[in-house]
C-alpha cells in the first residue's frame, strides 16, 4: 500500500497548489504599473471587472496596459505583439490583430470581446484605418457607452471623399441614438472634422456654437481647436490667431502635442515658417506615439516650412524622410512622399 504523506509533506503539497493556483490566475496590469491577479468575472458599466484578494473591482478600460486570462492563452502573446507594434516594430500590429480576431472567433465573454474591440481600435488608428477606426468606436459605444469617454476619433483623411461620405453617414445615424450619451461630445467634434472636408464653411459654424457652449471640458475645448481650424480653412488668420490663444490658456497643460501643432498652423498661415517648423518638430520630438496620423502631417508641414524658411535641401530631405519611413501608411507620408519625388531625392 502506497504510504500516506507526512504532515511535513501535505504541507508542502497544499503550498504547491496555492503557488500553482496563483501561477494560473488571470491578471490585468494598469499603465500605472498597477497588477490586480485573480479571476477575471466579468464587464460592468465601468470596465473589466477582477476578483483579487477576495475583492471584486472594476479597472477601466483606458487604464489597460495588458491582460492575461488562464483561459486564454494567446491572449498574453497577442497583447505582446500589441505592445510591439504601439513601440513601432513594423508588422506587429498586423500579426496582434490576427490573434485577436482568432480570440473573438467563437462566442468569447463580453469581457474578452470589449478588450480585444479596444485594441482593434487603438491599432486602427495607429495604421490609418480610419474607416475600421470609426466602425470599431461606434461598436465600442453601443455595448458600453461609459467605456469609450476619453477615446479620440482620429482625423479624416483629406481626398477620400467617399469613405468620409460614408462615415459621416453613420455618425449622423449614431448621434441621432445617442440623445445624451457620454460619446456624443466625441462624435458630434468628428462630425465637424468631416464637414470641413466634405461640407462648407456654412454648414460647420451652427455645429460648432452648442459644443462651444457644453458644460464637458473636453468637448469644449476641442470645439475651440475646431473654430481656428475652420478661422484658418477660411483665411482669416488674425481671428484665427485669437482664438487659438483663448484655446491654448483653456487647455493649459491637457493637451501639449496639440497646442504645439495648431500654434504651429497659425504661425505657418502668418507666413513665419521657422516658428512653425520648430513647433511642427515638437510632435515627432516630444509626443510621437500620442496620434502617428497627426505626427506625420507634423513633419510633412514642417518639410514644407523649412522649404519655405530657405533651410538646406539636406535637411529638408531628412524632415521627409523621416515622415515616410516612421510612418509608413498616413496621409503625411504619402504627402512626404510626393515632395521627396519632386525633389529628386530617394
Amino acid at each position: 500500500m502506497p504510504a500516506w504523506p507526512t504532515k511535513s509533506a501535505a504541507g508542502a503539497l497544499a503550498a504547491l497548489a496555492i503557488l500553482a493556483a496563483a501561477a494560473r490566475a488571470d491578471t490585468i496590469r494598469t499603465h500605472k504599473g498597477i497588477g490586480y491577479s485573480g479571476q477575471i468575472v466579468g464587464l460592468d458599466a465601468e470596465g473589466i471587472v477582477v476578483r483579487s484578494g477576495g475583492v471584486q473591482r472594476s479597472v477601466a478600460l483606458a487604464d489597460i496596459s495588458r491582460v492575461e486570462a488562464d483561459k486564454y492563452p494567446e491572449l498574453a502573446r497577442a497583447e505582446d505583439i500589441y505592445a510591439q507594434g504601439v513601440a513601432g516594430k513594423e508588422g506587429a500590429f498586423a500579426d496582434a490583430e490576427r490573434i485577436y480576431r482568432a480570440l473573438v472567433r467563437d462566442r468569447p465573454p463580453a469581457w474578452l470581446r470589449l478588450l480585444v474591440q479596444a485594441r482593434m481600435y487603438r491599432l486602427y488608428v495607429e495604421s490609418g484605418r480610419v474607416v475600421d477606426a470609426v466602425d470599431a468606436y461606434l461598436e465600442m459605444a453601443r455595448s458600453q457607452p461609459k467605456l469609450v469617454v476619453g477615446l479620440t476619433l482620429p482625423a479624416p483623411a483629406e481626398g477620400a471623399h467617399d469613405a468620409n461620405k460614408a462615415m459621416l453617414g453613420k455618425v449622423e445615424a449614431a448621434l441621432r441614438e445617442a440623445a445624451d450619451k457620454p460619446y456624443t461630445g466625441e462624435l458630434r467634434n468628428f462630425r465637424i472634422a468631416l464637414k470641413m472636408l466634405e461640407g462648407s464653411p456654412e454648414e460647420v459654424l451652427p455645429l460648432l456654437e452648442p459644443l462651444l457652449a457644453s458644460p464637458n471640458e473636453k468637448t469644449r475645448q476641442t470645439a475651440m481647436l475646431r473654430r481656428v481650424e475652420l478661422l484658418l480653412a477660411t483665411n482669416k488668420t488674425d481671428e484665427a490667431a485669437r482664438r487659438f490663444g483663448e484655446a491654448a490658456q483653456a487647455l493649459g497643460d491637457a493637451a501639449p502635442a496639440e497646442t504645439a501643432y495648431w500654434r504651429a498652423r497659425v504661425a505657418e498661415a502668418r507666413g513665419e515658417p521657422l516658428a512653425a517648423a520648430l513647433d511642427f518638430m515638437r510632435l515627432p520630438i516630444l509626443y510621437a506615439d500620442q496620434d502617428k496620423n497627426r505626427t506625420a502631417d507634423a513633419l510633412f508641414r514642417a518639410g514644407e516650412a523649412l522649404k519655405a524658411a530657405g533651410v538646406p535641401r539636406d535637411e529638408i530631405v531628412k524632415v521627409f524622410r523621416e515622415a515616410v519611413t516612421r510612418y509608413s501608411g498616413t496621409t503625411g507620408a504619402e504627402r512626404a512622399r510626393r515632395e521627396l519625388a519632386q525633389m529628386g531625392a530617394k
